[in-house]
């Protein structure tokens, strides 16, 4: 079964792999020593910052579509992955890419490894 997955109007191609899904806590924690060495501990729900890793294999015009995409300076885009839909913004470098074989001169169509770089902002 595969999925759509798109990031603005950008359709990803539909194997992108979510590296870090499972890596995040959705609770924010500050430790603070005191003078007499006793922890201060706060919690906090964190409502955004969490991190979106996702990784795959596209053609080289797919990563200059997405390179256009990173250079805009643009608050959020719309994730959707999954099945579920975050508002997400860029940890630069957003796109990384490099391709599978190096030629003087590559084609549209040759395949390149792709990661996005992504987290999510608050709604």
């Amino acid at each position: 079964m595969s999925t759509i997955v798109t990031l603005g109007s950008v359709e990803l191609p539909d194997d992108m792999v979510w590296k870090d899904e499972l890596d995040w806590c959705p609770v924010s924690q500050i430790i603070t020593p005191t003078l007499t060495g006793a922890a201060v501990v706060e919690e906090t729900a964190a409502l955004a910052n969490r991190p979106i890793t996702l990784v795959g294999v596209t053609t080289r015009s797919g990563v200059r579509q997405l390179k256009l995409l990173e250079a805009e300076l643009k608050p959020t885009m719309q994730l959707t992955v999954h099945g579920l839909q975050f508002q997400t913004t860029w940890r630069r470098p957003g796109v990384v890419a490099t391709p599978f074989d190096e030629w003087a001169d590559p084609d549209d169509a040759d395949p390149y490894n792709l990661t996005l770089n992504l987290m999510t902002v608050e709604a």
